[in-house]
């Protein structure tokens, strides 16, 4: 218990350590929103941009700790094929995953696997419909009263290291606690590439070695 917690503790140190890697991390995902199911899929993929900062932390020599602010867009895109309607819903979070990193290698780069906590918080939304390409609502969501904002989620990945880029297909799931009142669940499939800006130090090391087999 104790070694589990103690990145948390010395997080703002690690952050900062030599060993610890950061860059941008981008990407695409696929979105929908089911009626409180969990892996549910409803209706056809809302695809959306998301993008942020991740700061990669050694642990062990194939574990780390993946701390990445981001802003991700979900949503649903659904279709009544009797009245011929479309609806789009469109949800802006930003979020703060925590996520435990695990290579299947002990040399550095190939194949990993990730398991996180997300904390999350709706700031922006919009919802159309259209009917034969007509729009017959279009609005954005007014959030300065509106409650339970706060979203937590659970996900697991699958991804590959080269080098300073690493690639990852992540799955990721809404969790609400029990209520009386069916709350929607949110369900994202994405498409993550994070980019970890070289230290000066590597540089240098990556110069001298192409130098010596030059």
């Amino acid at each position: 218990m104790r070694r589990f917690l103690l990145p948390f503790l010395f997080l703002p140190i690690m952050l900062h350590a030599q060993t610890t890697r950061s860059g941008p991390r981008l990407g695409v995902g696929l979105a929908t929103i089911s009626a409180g199911q969990i892996l549910e899929w409803n209706g056809l993929p809302k695809v959306g941009p998301l993008g942020g900062w991740a700061w990669e932390i050694p642990w062990t020599r194939q574990a780390s700790w993946l701390i990445e602010p981001m802003y991700i867009t979900k949503g649903s895109l659904t279709q009544n094929s009797q009245q011929r309607v479309w609806t789009s819903v469109r949800l802006g979070y930003l979020e703060l995953p925590v996520a435990i990193k695990f290579s299947l290698d002990t040399m550095p780069g190939g194949i990993f696997l990730t398991g996180s906590l997300i904390g999350g918080y709706w700031i922006n939304g919009r919802s159309v419909v259209k009917q034969d390409g007509n729009v017959l609502f279009d609005t954005k969501y007014v959030l300065t009263n509106t409650r339970n904002r706060q979203q937590v989620s659970a996900g697991i990945g699958m991804g590959w290291d080269m080098n300073n880029s690493a690639f990852e297909v992540r799955i990721q799931q809404s969790i609400t606690p029990f209520s009386t009142v069916i709350r929607g669940q949110n369900l994202v499939v994405g498409l993550h590439y994070t980019y970890y800006i070289p230290k000066k130090g590597q540089k240098l090391k990556r110069t001298k070695d192409e130098e010596e087999e030059g």
